[in-house]
């Protein structure tokens, strides 16, 4: 029996009992023993960042169009509440900047997830946003930056080389993903549960990767990764999945 346990993210907050990525999510791991969070930087088309999934609005408030094409101000007038519930109505989208300040008066450390849809020239400007942004977070929360792309990871780890990079993978794990998680210096890997092996598991930790897997909402599962020695999972339910 694995005596020490991995640790459990929050997806998105608890976006089990309330709408992902709002104010309302992550306030409800306050009373819950999880110091861990995963949230989503997208940048606004007047170069605010703020924490959402979807490149769009469309499934998550009730607006439509792109995050990137809509200005903060736009966006705050959006409902991103009750589409989950009614109980959650006038949910407004959240700033980085409120989350730096709630993580730092909590204490709480943070995945952030950087977004494959921001490009060209907007993206320079959207590192440089999030290299600022950091530079306010306590010394003491521990931070991983992900993402899908690897360009875009790769640009992130030459701007702030000291943070820890982990790379997202959707779907199995190929050599060609090992050679890019090694081109970012990246000490996690992130796998779909999906698709995870124990034996591919035990050959990526042993080459040095730690491993967060996505997306765990199941006890089973949970207890299984457990006692294979994953570092930690992402999952919907951090209170209520157990190992």
């Amino acid at each position: 029996m694995r005596e020490k346990f991995m640790i459990k993210i929050a997806h998105r907050g608890v976006s089990a009992q309330a709408p992902e990525n709002t104010r309302a999510a992550f306030e409800k791991m306050l009373p819950l023993d999880i110091t861990w969070l995963e949230t989503d930087i997208d940048i606004t088309s007047d170069g605010q960042l703020v924490l959402i999934h979807d490149a769009s609005v469309n499934r998550t408030s009730n607006g439509n169009g792109k995050v990137n094409r809509n200005t903060l101000q736009g966006l705050q007038k959006l409902d991103f509440g009750e589409w989950f519930s009614p109980v959650y109505q006038g949910q407004q989208i959240v700033t980085l900047d409120w989350l730096i300040d709630f993580v730092n008066l909590h204490q709480l450390n943070v995945n952030f997830e950087l977004k494959t849809d921001v490009q060209g020239e907007q993206q320079n400007f959207y590192l440089m946003r999030i290299h600022k942004a950091f530079l306010r977070l306590n010394p003491n929360c521990r931070i991983i930056v992900s993402s899908f792309n690897v360009p875009l990871l790769k640009k992130f780890h030459a701007l702030m080389p000291k943070v820890a990079t982990g790379l997202l993978v959707d779907g199995p794990i190929t050599d060609s993903h090992l050679e890019q998680a090694q081109a970012v210096d990246a000490a996690y890997i992130h796998p779909d549960v999906s698709f995870l092996t124990q034996e591919q598991a035990r050959i990526l930790m042993n080459k040095g990767f730690k491993l967060n897997v996505w997306t765990v909402n199941d006890p089973k599962t949970m207890a299984r990764l457990n006692e294979w020695g994953i570092n930690a999972a992402f999952t919907d339910f951090p209170a209520g999945v157990t190992v």
